[in-house]
């Protein structure tokens, strides 16, 4: 798993790639194992900053699929 963050996008999103996240066998491709981690960089530093858990937004998500 490799954390990555936008520098293009508004307020710097923060992404989990997980390369195990994809099923080539189900159609799906690299990318579909990207998902959103938190919806800005400064709010992923807080989560973090603060003791909190940085894997709970992008665990929801996941669970979510």
């Amino acid at each position: 798993m490799e954390w990555y963050v936008s520098l293009i996008a508004v307020d710097h999103p923060v992404l989990l790639y997980d390369a195990d996240g994809w099923e080539p066998d189900w159609g799906q491709e690299p990318h579909d194992g990207l998902r959103y981690a938190a919806s800005s960089l400064r709010h992923w530093l807080w989560t973090w900053a603060e003791g909190g858990n940085v894997w709970d937004e992008v665990l929801q998500v996941i669970g979510e699929d």
